[in-house]
């Protein structure tokens, strides 16, 4: 395509036809965005990534992330492997309470995502909410402390209840919802902890108040927490002159889910990324072009929110718009764009423009979702992704559809184009909004 356009300029020029410039520049421009697609990269990506499953914090998945950063270094851009740790833990194997004076009750136990192992048999009783002055009067120490739900998170209750020399902690819950269960990470000072149903702990609480005796024994083996490693991949391309001082970001992910090959999830978005970041490689520009290879986002979209975290508030605020490209490849689905915070936003409406549909019916999935992660720090962000899928179970070359990709790409592309192209001026910049994020397994309440 470029070797046509410049002999048909060439015949213009010698036949001594004169055109605008600015008019074949802008030709030129949207025929880029068009028709430079280059489909036998995309599958040679999606070949490359799906040879086997990249399960977060494995050998398997820093091969993808190596892989993404040499492609990004190979169109010029600055690249940059940022690692992140983070906690995984597996479920004790045994996790029991079993009350002297109820020898036959059946109690609802449940655990604490990063809870520790520990059994032990002691007088049982009532420590109020957990707080600090719960335990002032020292009547927890050497007993097994019972606590309700509330007011302070439940990491917090276990590390008061061993600051104050309890050996191990039951919390009850004063609702009749779930929760989530997690300590939030591995704590400094802990006891075994483990947690009951509001019809149990009223019960224990009642005979507790009622000063007769209660004596327990807490049960947790078989936790296992453990430390991982993965990484996030960061290219970025500034512009030479007439620089906006803004940053729009094209982002996905190189993990896939379990066992799966991840050919779709999300080998089609890493694709696309790839192939917008080489179509943008040597575009005339005035804001800077940054791409992101998340990992570790099937085990609670670590890597997005481990990103968001690390950007100040100047950063936040320069990104006027990010496209989170996520499993663009499914045969027999529709491409849509989807947002999580109720309003179109910029990268909504410009894919809007490009041919794809908005929509909030997936609402859930972009909130939760890594996507999510980037909104709730504050930056514009839109998913771009197929129409009500997901994880497939066989998750194989075998099952892409090529189109789709190339025409998310090309719709992200062109959303991109309209952003960064000199001739046009700058968006208005973003609010630096959204704090510290958490990852879902790790919400205290």
């Amino acid at each position: 395509m470029r070797s046509v356009r410049h002999y048909a300029l060439c015949a213009l020029l010698v036949c001594g036809t004169i055109l605008p410039i600015p008019f074949l520049l802008h030709r030129a421009h949207a025929e880029e965005a068009q028709d430079w697609i280059d489909n036998e990269r995309l599958y040679s990506h999606v070949e490359q990534l799906a040879r086997t499953a990249r399960p977060p914090a494995t050998e398997t998945e820093f091969a993808a992330a190596v892989y993404v950063e040499n492609t990004l270094r190979s169109y010029g851009y600055k690249t940059k492997l940022d690692p992140f740790s983070y906690y995984t833990y597996r479920k004790p194997t045994t996790l029991s309470l079993t009350v002297e004076e109820w020898p036959g009750q059946k109690w609802t136990v449940s655990g604490f995502t990063f809870g520790i192992n520990g059994t032990a048999t002691a007088e049982v009783v009532d420590a109020g909410l957990g707080r600090a002055v719960d335990f002032v009067t020292d009547a927890s120490r050497g007993k097994i402390a019972l606590v309700k739900r509330g007011e302070i998170s439940f990491g917090e209750k276990v590390r008061q209840a061993a600051a104050a020399g309890a050996v191990a902690l039951i919390i009850w819950n004063d609702r009749e919802e779930g929760w989530n269960a997690s300590l939030g990470e591995p704590l400094d000072i802990a006891v075994p902890v483990i947690a009951l149903s509001k019809a149990d702990g009223t019960k224990l609480q009642k005979r507790i108040m009622d000063k007769r005796p209660v004596k327990g024994t807490v049960k947790v083996e078989g936790a296992v927490t453990t430390k991982q490693t993965s990484y996030n991949i960061v290219a970025s391309r500034k512009p030479n002159q007439n620089d906006t001082g803004q940053v729009v970001m094209v982002s996905a992910h190189h993990d896939s889910a379990g066992l799966s090959a991840g050919a779709n999830h999300n080998g089609s978005g890493v694709a696309a990324l790839l192939e917008i970041a080489r179509n943008m490689a040597d575009k005339p520009i005035d804001t800077e072009v940054r791409f992101v290879s998340f990992g570790g986002v099937t085990s609670g979209s670590r890597g997005p929110i481990a990103y968001a975290n690390a950007l100040s508030a100047k950063d936040r605020q320069a990104m006027i718009a990010a496209f989170y490209v996520d499993g663009v490849g499914s045969q027999k689905a529709e491409l849509v764009a989807t947002y999580s915070l109720g309003n179109e936003n910029l990268p909504i409406q410009l894919l809007r423009a490009a041919g794809v549909s908005p929509t909030d019916k997936d609402g859930k999935r972009a909130r939760n979702g890594p996507a999510g992660a980037l909104a709730a720090a504050g930056i514009p962000t839109a998913l771009v992704t197929s129409a009500e899928t997901g994880q497939a179970t066989n998750d194989s070359i075998a099952q892409i559809d090529w189109a789709q990709i190339a025409t998310a790409t090309k719709a992200v592309l062109s959303a991109i184009d309209k952003i960064t192209d000199q001739t046009t001026p700058a968006y208005p910049m973003g609010s630096p909004n959204g704090g510290q994020l958490r990852a879902e397994s790790e919400v205290l309440q």
